[in-house]
């Protein structure tokens, strides 16, 4: 029997007498009770007011309202029978009853999933509920890596848009991030087949679509992201940079931020080609894609060119050294925050030998999160009424070192995952080359695969190159 059956038959469900059913438990609402309800085809109703309650028992033909009110007006339970679902009424032998009131309603519709599948008849204790609780998890995020694997495996069946680029660029950077929670071993073949699938869009002059295509009012390259907050028209903007934060380093950050009663407007959007710092990090503070021959990139060229761009404006350009306080951001229209641990610990990460996920690298994240000023910035921010955009400039791989050297007069900028060469030089460059989008005198000498150009074997995490993990950058929108 499934639990669904068994609430169903308690509250006698199919009957043919209306009911008014007060939860407490919030599991009658679930998605997974109300599919099943809809599935049986047994008639339903959810009212959250009395105002839901008088228009539904208006209905004739409608037999069962769920409400999570207990003062059904006396009108309504003279004509239709009032019952109550409690804790005490969750179908589970013991006396772990009273354990579940600290649980949601999706909370407690996972746990009696994993307990109906392992063995709905055992008696369970209140300390027996952190351990099933711990099952549940487990078994969701099992439950979703499948459907996400799937999922890619039908997107990446036909050839690659700009839109299937940024669904599996997320898909993809949230079963990495799954992976990690769940200890799960990561999924090569299909890495591989993705690697494959968004370097063909690459190769096909993909970027040079991305740029045509990019526009204030709907960015698709981080080089559009000031002059689409600036379409927004808001008296204070902050924008929040996190260096080397791809999709999957997003989600981390997200959970981080989880308790702090914020909401998330999620878009993915592409790096620069490079998928570097000099390069990608330029576009955002500038504005534009005009970052190819930048004599001296970097922080201070970063707040100048920011400064320039809301001319208009008073902008102030902090980093992650700078406190963040109602006095530090008194005056000023327009500020911007960098922060560059992701960066800092993704290069300094040790990994052991044949290390192929990004597991020490996420745990040393975690780390610095729950000891950063992170939060506290973000609700300084947000208390003195700033509208709140977060950026990135690139993502990363966990790369290997492939032993080949680049001739430095081959060069006219080095990265491990790229290097950027002269046109007239690519007869002496063995590697592959990719064309950089409206730049006709440079081309990307890019590493096989997931190698970089370092001592052979070498293994850290790094970035540069063309894999969605390093292109499809998240560009989010904070609301409180």
């Amino acid at each position: 029997m499934q639990w669904q059956l068994a609430i169903h038959i308690k509250l006698n469900l199919d009957a043919n007498t209306p009911k008014v059913i007060t939860d407490h438990t919030g599991i009658l609402t679930s998605p997974s009770f109300l599919t099943w309800l809809s599935e049986r085809k047994t008639s339903y109703a959810i009212a959250t007011s009395t105002a839901d309650l008088m228009a539904f028992t208006a209905q004739l033909d409608l037999l069962n309202i769920i409400t999570p009110k207990s003062d059904i007006p006396a009108f309504i339970t003279n004509k239709w029978t009032h019952k109550t679902f409690s804790w005490s009424d969750v179908p589970v032998n013991g006396n772990a009853h009273m354990a579940l009131k600290n649980l949601s309603g999706d909370q407690l519709s996972n746990l009696l999933d994993a307990i109906y599948e392992a063995d709905r008849h055992q008696v369970l204790n209140e300390t027996d509920i952190p351990k099933w609780l711990e099952i549940a998890s487990n078994r969701t995020s099992q439950r979703k890596i499948e459907s996400l694997q799937n999922e890619i495996q039908t997107a990446i069946s036909v050839p690659a848009t700009i839109e299937s680029i940024f669904t599996v660029g997320k898909f993809w950077g949230e079963l990495i991030y799954l992976n990690y929670q769940t200890k799960s071993k990561q999924n090569n073949v299909l890495q591989t087949e993705i690697d494959l699938w968004s370097q063909a869009f690459f190769f096909a002059n993909g970027m040079e679509k991305v740029m045509f295509a990019s526009t204030p009012k709907s960015p698709k390259s981080v080089d559009r992201i000031l002059p689409n907050i600036k379409t927004i028209k808001n008296d204070k903007i902050a924008l929040i940079c996190f260096d080397c934060m791809g999709w999957a380093e997003w989600l981390i950050l997200k959970d981080y931020l989880k308790d702090e009663a914020i909401a998330f407007q999620e878009d993915a959007i592409f790096a620069m080609l490079p998928s570097v710092t000099a390069i990608s990090r330029s576009a955002i503070f500038q504005g534009s894609s005009d970052v190819y021959n930048l004599k001296s990139p970097g922080r201070a060229a970063e707040a100048k060119s920011f400064a320039a761009f809301f001319e208009n404006k008073h902008t102030k350009y902090f980093t992650d050294k700078d406190v963040i306080t109602s006095d530090a951001i008194l005056g000023y229209d327009v500020v911007s925050v960098l922060y560059t641990f992701y960066d800092d610990l993704g290069h300094s990460t040790h990994f052991a030998p044949l290390e192929d996920n990004k597991e020490p690298y996420f745990d040393a994240v975690w780390r610095y999160l729950e000891k950063s000023t992170v939060k506290d910035d973000i609700s300084t921010l947000l208390k003195n009424g700033y509208s709140i955009f977060i950026c990135s400039d690139h993502g990363s791989v966990v790369a290997v070192g492939n032993g080949q050297k680049l001739e430095k007069y081959l060069i006219d900028s080095f990265a491990k995952r790229a290097a950027i060469v002269p046109i007239d030089a690519v007869s002496h460059v063995k590697q592959q080359t990719l064309k950089i989008p409206f730049v006709d005198d440079k081309l990307l000498a890019l590493p096989e695969g997931r190698t970089m150009y370092a001592n052979m074997g070498t293994i850290e995490v790094n970035h540069g190159g063309i894999t969605l993990e390093e292109m499809v950058v998240p560009y989010i929108k904070l609301t409180q």
